[in-house]
């Protein structure tokens, strides 16, 4: 058996399966539970698609986009609350469905389960943003107060 980048795989069968590390994409993805299927790309893709890409570190990240803009897109995973721009070259594919779980059965992106997780995204974004919301009151707070003191 031949091991390939997931870039390879696509330019020889236009598929790719993966399995899912982090926690960015719950609770769709599951860290090392859930598998992937990535297609090649076919065009510009839509708020509401889960891109593959290469960060800067060149590692690979599934992200959802949120927006395209000129030359890239605005990317979010579903369980974060940052965004990010990646550039339209660096997107390596696009995800065409998944198993969230071991054993269980595939979902294809599009289909009525995963247009009705998709939503519910709005409110899992606020609790996101919500729950992260003391601990970034409290770090600001805490840079504010070394600041004073600082230069009192």
């Amino acid at each position: 058996m031949q091991n390939r980048t997931i870039e390879e795989e696509l330019a020889v069968s236009g598929r790719a399966l993966s399995y899912t590390v982090g926690v960015s994409m719950e609770p769709l993805l599951h860290n090392r539970r859930s598998t992937v299927v990535i297609e090649r790309l076919r065009g510009r893709l839509r708020p509401g698609d889960v891109a593959l890409y290469r960060n800067s570190r060149d590692d690979y990240v599934l992200h959802r986009v949120v927006k395209a803009v000129a030359g890239g897109y605005v990317i979010r995973g579903d369980n974060c609350f940052w965004k990010e721009t990646v550039p339209a070259g660096r997107i390596v594919g696009v995800m065409a469905g998944y198993y969230a779980d071991e054993g269980e059965q595939y979902t294809p992106c599009g289909s009525p389960a995963d247009l009705q997780y998709r939503r519910t995204l709005p409110l899992r974004f606020a609790w996101v943003w919500l729950h992260a919301l003391p601990g970034r009151a409290r770090r600001k707070l805490g840079r504010a107060l070394k600041l004073r003191y600082r230069y009192s």
